[in-house]
């Protein structure tokens, strides 16, 4: 509504006949934005499962992931240090995964999420995880999980 005001007073201010110059991205008004940096479907052996016959042997997850991002890391620039390196999620994920067996997909969704979370610059954590081989009739069963701050 006020854009359409702005541009209604500017187009009453300027001649009838006057060409007029499109507003550069970067004077646009911005409502917001927001930017994630995403891992989809890396796959990885783990040791995870309640059962006895899921101890001491691991099995295939899919890992995938949405990070959102804080604003001051959503435009680095040619800084990439201040960028949210998508390969430093996958690692995080390689590491967590392969340091202990889980019980619970829940318990190492939420393990994961704690360790992301150490990153201040993360301000919301979409985590999906499936086993793929745990029932033989099913593409997979998984755990959905989301925290933000």
């Amino acid at each position: 509504m006020k854009l359409d005001a702005l541009r209604a007073a500017q187009a009453a201010a300027e001649p009838a006949n006057t060409p007029r110059e499109p507003i550069a991205p970067a004077a646009r008004p911005q409502a917001g934005e927001r930017l994630s940096v995403r891992v989809e479907g890396l796959r990885l052996d783990a040791e995870v499962g309640v059962y006895q016959s899921e101890h001491g042997r691991r099995q295939p997850v899919i890992v995938s992931l949405e990070a959102e991002v804080a604003p001051e890391a959503a435009r680095p620039g040619a800084d990439l240090g201040h960028a949210v390196n998508y390969a430093a999620l996958a690692e995080t994920v390689r590491q967590v995964v392969g340091r202990r067996h889980h019980e619970l997909l829940e318990d190492l969704a939420q393990e994961l999420t704690d360790t992301m979370f150490a990153d201040p610059r993360i301000l919301r954590i979409a985590l999906k995880i499936d086993k793929t081989a745990a029932l033989d009739d099913a593409d997979s069963v998984g755990v959905s999980y989301q925290r933000w701050r």
